[in-house]
């Protein structure tokens, strides 16, 4: 693979370590990304399972194999990433408009209880963990901060 054009999206590969339990499943989690600079690629969607990293971080990424490997966070952005595992299949839709109303950004996996949550940084913490911690003491989720943002 040459190297991608600036502008251009392109896939970044991200290996994973999966725990004795088989988590996360997969072994490795491709993330979309734009090229902004020689081997520098923007976060352009939410992680599902690699930690981390958040959307518009900036990272070092080399060609190898047909893909783009990561390699290190180079710039990090202000965003955060949460994951949410939702108790109720039916409440999935209310759990993505909940957060949306939040003024987050939320992706739903292929499997169909985890959702993603991109953190811009106009989002309250404070706010947000009072709404994470109340969903998962009425037993309707249980939540991963993936990548929080610097203060």
């Amino acid at each position: 693979m040459s190297e991608a054009k600036a502008g251009e999206h392109v896939k970044i590969l991200f290996d994973l370590e999966q725990d004795e339990d088989g988590h996360p499943p997969a072994s490795a989690e491709t993330l979309w990304a734009v090229q902004v600079g020689e081997g520098l690629f923007k976060i352009d969607n939410i992680p599902f399972f690699v930690l981390g990293i958040a959307v518009e971080d900036v990272v070092s990424a080399v060609p190898e194999e047909g893909v783009f490997r990561f390699k290190e966070v180079v710039h990090p952005s202000s965003h955060g990433t949460l994951r949410v595992v939702v108790n109720d299949p039916a409440d999935v839709p209310a759990v993505h408009a909940l957060f949306q109303q939040m003024g987050c950004s939320t992706e739903q996996s292929h499997l169909p209880r985890l959702i993603a949550i991109d953190v811009p940084p106009s989002v309250s913490w404070n706010e947000l963990k009072r709404v994470l911690d109340s969903g998962r003491e009425q037993e309707r989720w249980g939540y991963e901060e993936a990548c929080l943002a610097e203060p």
